[in-house]
């Protein structure tokens, strides 16, 4: 770390020492009449020589290598006239200083000024025009668009994009997924560092950053050599708030409360942003960016759950699972930025940039078990219907807290002198996912036909799955089966579980300037180091308590299915036995099995290198190069055993059960070589071509790669340090049309041809470390896998309809996406790709009122592999969301939410809809709230 940050300082002062030479250099800075806003992703071009540039987050722009002379500067940006304005460049150079985009103060260009700075319109042309002039195929949300639409974190306006989705988790976005890929396979930056996930996985849980500290959204779908090449779906990054992004003093402050109608309670939120630019001596600026979130949401959940899904003689199909579960969750986030940004001289910024999130969730958890289900006979189990003869009924609870914190800071600089350019970042992240204090319960009793008072061959139960989202249970003993006498204190167990993950980075990029080329190479170290650290403490029953004892009659009354959940223990209640120790009895050999087994560090250092160049002919910019990435892998874990009484260890016949435990170390490296080209074409003023290619690696699952086995009764769970990452081929190719409004249409076709893909199997007879093992359940590289797609994408601002009509705007897309992947001889398409994906926006903006309605919707897709004809899928979800807004005043606005408007539940199956494997519903939240904007 020490060498990092020597390297940082030294980066930093060399930038800060090399004069600025500004000879025959153009410079501007875009901005609105009023001086208060930048505009970002304009297209600036010197006509006679056709060569352009396009404004940065700052608004600014920069020409080089101009011969002195007169010239025609041509100012270019989606929803404005084209403006153009003579210029004369001496042999010392051009500096414009603040550009007004327009034609002058007059009545009609203030009012298309004012679609083009504030309210939807606004996001729109922002989105747009940024999206346009990158050099690479990426989708664009600015801070202003993330405003538009109820969502409640990062992943969940991600959704938004074309080719996006999202997975959800208690009825939020949690996980991202791009163009089919698995969340694994993207990448996430916070402002370009990549961030540390706080699972044990390398997805980053995107619903832990709320949105009110956001400047902006960018996913990049085709790579450069200047990137980390770990991203085959795609990369997003997460841009916070920047003073420099403004030209004023800015201030925005929300309250609001939401409500959900399964919770029937209100959840607040608050936020503040601030940001301003401090004018300093010696014509040096600071500027400042601070925000802060804090939400507290309150959500229920109705839930059942079927397993084990088995077949009839007869071919009728009944789970011997069943579970219906109720949850209650409270969800606090709190979110912080701090920025500086600080001109240090006319050539030199330096720049401090940070983020944390603390996401903490609260559940309560009610489950009732109707476990190893048994049949009266083959003739009692009908399509739908299913007699039981036996039961054993499981009350579950569990009661936990989880938090996961995430920090991202990121320190650099950024120099321009006349043929150079230098750029350094500092990059330190760490996520932290903590479990304290979990507390879960499991209480049994049996009924079997013919005992306890139930006459033989009558049915313990009925259990009725016509309606495959209401499973219902039904029984002539409900007095019998919901006596809480009968259910038996079997086990608590008490766990605590530390999963923490931390970079360090640091990265170089130089850039030297010719007339029409640019040739840039730099290099990348990122250290990280990921933990897994669960402590378990397993208590049996010791024939002492019953659910009699600690009763809540309640716990579970607003339970929304039409099955009774009843009886549960009181959650105090357990934990009171907890802390007593009495009637419980400690199980040393399950708390060691729970505390080691998943008890693994791993390291992972990646060393970059790269060289690219840019050619820019005027109209066609060609971005090539190479990237090499050396990866130095490291593990630390266990080969934990269960040998149970009886069993022979070294000749010696056991008298008790017994654990072993034994350390484990493995090492790996290898090198991969990432090329990449992306041309960008305009055609016309107004359409643009695109095509890319590109080599890009994921790294296997650090829980898939760690070094750790555990053994039971000669079947194993490994991890394999010896897996080779996933490799692949992306090919990219995109026509994008601009007309003169405030609008694109654009299709793309995209394919990617993944090699080395990973698949965890359960294999019989199977040798690994030199031993022969009855089953095992381990990673492995697979055979290729193939993804192709179409994205098209249509937004419009209706400005040029006569009023009222010039008030509405509509956003459409939509994403084919088809994969082919091979798996223990069976052809399957890839897990989380959904076939069709596709967003509707319809919005009106005027007379101070702002409405939009939105719709988000993917297919189903392969949620996971199990055996054929019974994987678990995940159902198709369409979810429409409106959103209400009124201003008044100069800076106040009210507005009005409702999340999730057609009640969409979630709903999984194995293999068949008739064979249901969870189903949820979340309920509507309304949310009302007012902000004031200064």
């Amino acid at each position: 770390m020490r060498r990092l940050g020597v390297a940082v300082a030294l980066a930093l002062g060399t930038a800060a020492a090399v004069p600025g030479v500004w000879a025959q250099q153009l410079t501007g800075e875009l901005v609105d009449s009023a001086r208060s806003t930048v505009f970002e992703g304009a297209i600036v071009r010197l006509q006679e020589l056709d060569i352009s540039t396009r404004t940065d987050e700052r608004g600014r722009f920069r020409l080089t290598n101009i011969p002195p002379g007169s010239y025609t500067l041509v100012i270019s940006y989606v929803g404005a006239p084209e403006a153009r304005m003579p210029v004369t460049v001496t042999a010392n150079g051009l500096e414009l200083g603040e550009i007004a985009l327009g034609a002058g103060e007059t009545a009609e260009w203030l009012q298309l000024e004012e679609v083009l700075v504030h309210g939807q319109s606004a996001a729109m042309a922002g989105a747009i025009n940024q999206q346009r002039a990158a050099d690479t195929v990426k989708s664009i949300l600015d801070s202003d668009t993330m405003g538009q639409f109820p969502d409640q974190n990062v992943a969940e306006s991600l959704r938004r994009l074309s080719g996006v989705t999202v997975e959800n988790d208690q009825g939020e976005g949690r996980y991202v997924v791009i163009r089919g890929m698995d969340p694994d396979l993207n990448a996430t930056s916070i402002n370009g560092v990549r961030a540390s996930s706080a699972e044990d996985r390398r997805a980053l849980q995107l619903d832990v950053i709320p949105t009110d500290v956001l400047d902006g959204l960018e996913v990049q779908k085709s790579l450069t050599p200047d990137m980390d090449g770990d991203a085959i779906g795609g990369s997003v990054n997460v841009k916070t708030l920047s003073a420099f992004s403004r030209k004023e003093v800015f201030l925005k402050t929300r309250f609001e409360g939401g409500y959900n109608e399964l919770r029937e309670d209100w959840s607040p939120k608050a936020s503040v942003a601030f940001s301003n630019i401090f004018e300093l001596p010696g014509e040096r600026r600071l500027g400042i960016a601070a925000a802060l979130s804090f939400q507290d949401r309150k959500l229920a959940a109705d839930n059942f759950e079927a397993d084990d899904w088995e077949q009839a003689d007869n071919g009728a199909d009944y789970p011997e699972t069943f579970e219906p579960r109720y949850y209650l969750v409270d969800r606090q986030r709190i979110g912080a930025v701090l920025n500086l940004d600080y001109d240090l001289s006319a050539t030199t910024t330096v720049f401090m940039r940070s983020l944390y999130s603390e996401f903490e969730d609260t559940e309560a958890r009610y489950n009732q078990t109707y476990g190893d289900l048994t049949p009266l006979a083959d003739e009692s189990v009908v399509s739908g219907v299913a007699d039981f003869g036996f039961a054993e009924i499981a009350m579950g609870t569990k009661d936990r807290v989880q938090t996961a914190e995430n920090l991202s800071i990121s320190v650099g600089s950024d120099s321009v002198w006349e043929r150079w350019s230098l750029s350094s970042n500092f990059g330190f992240s760490y996520g932290e996912e903590r479990e304290k204090s979990s507390v879960e319960s499991t209480w049994v009793a049996e009924f079997e036909t013919g005992a306890d008072g139930i006459a033989d061959g009558s049915p313990v139960m009925t259990l009725d799955s016509s309606n495959s989202s209401r499973l219902l249970v039904a029984s002539d003993h409900f007095d019998l089966l919901r006596d809480p006498s009968r259910y038996e204190l079997d086990e608590i167990v008490f766990e605590q579980i530390l999963i923490d993950d931390t970079q360090w980075s640091l990265q170089l990029d130089a850039t030297r300037h010719f007339d029409r080329v640019a040739l840039q190479f730099g290099g990348k170290a990122r250290l990280r180091e990921k933990v897994s650290n669960p402590d378990a403490e397993v208590y049996g029953g010791d024939d002492v308590f019953t659910v009699a004892d600690v009763l809540n009659p309640n716990a579970a009354a607003d339970y929304g299915f039409p099955n009774r959940l009843e009886p549960f223990p009181a959650l105090g209640g357990v934990r009171d036995i907890l802390r007593s120790g009495e009637g419980i009895a400690f199980d040393p050999i399950d708390s060691l099995l729970g505390s080691v087994s998943d008890d693994w560090t791993v390291e992972e250092d990646i060393y970059a290198g790269y060289g690219l160049i840019r050619y820019d002919s005027g109209r066609a910019v060609v971005v090539a190069g190479v990237r090499l990435e050396y990866t130095d892998f490291s593990s630390r874990g266990n080969l934990v055993e269960l040998y149970e009484e009886g069993a022979e260890l070294n000749g010696t016949v056991l008298d008790d059960d017994l654990v072993t435990v034994t350390a484990l170390n493995s090492t790996n490296s290898y090198t991969d070589v990432l090329p990449s080209v992306n041309v960008r074409y305009e055609m016309t003023d107004s359409v643009v071509a695109r095509a890319a290619v590109s080599r890009s690696v994921v790294r296997p699952l650090f829980e898939a790669v760690a070094s750790r086995v555990a053994v039971e009764d000669n079947e194993a769970s490994v991890g394999n340090p010896d897996l080779e990452p996933y490799s692949a081929w992306n090919y990219d190719l995109s026509l994008e049309y601009y007309p003169s409004e405030i609008s694109v249409l654009s299709a793309g076709l995209f394919y990617k041809s993944i090699e080395d893909f990973i698949f965890t199997q359960v294999f019989e007879d199977f040798e690994f470390g030199g031993r022969t093992f009855d089953e095992v359940e381990v990673a492995q590289n697979g055979d290729d896998a193939e993804v192709w797609g179409l994205e098209l994408n249509y937004q419009q601002q209706f400005g040029f309809l006569p009023t009222p009509f010039d008030g509405f705007l509509v956003s459409f897309n939509y994403t084919y996406v088809d994969s082919d992947a091979s798996f223990a001889e069976r052809d399957i398409p890839l897990p989380k790709q959904s076939d069709n994906i596709a967003g509707f926006v319809l919005g009106y903006e005027k007379y101070g009122l702002d409405l939009r309605l939105a719709m988000s919707y993917r297919d189903r897709y392969l949620d996971e592999i199990v055996e054929e004809g019974l994987d678990r899928y995940t159902d198709a979800h369409n979810q429409w969301d409106f959103t209400a807004k009124y201003r008044f005043g100069d800076n106040w606005m009210m507005y009005a939410e409702v999340i999730n408007l057609n009640d969409e539940p979630a709903y999984y199956y194995a293999g068949s809809k008739t064979r249901p494997l969870q189903y949820d519903e979340f309920g509507r939240t309304t949310v009302v709230g007012v902000q004031y904007l200064y």
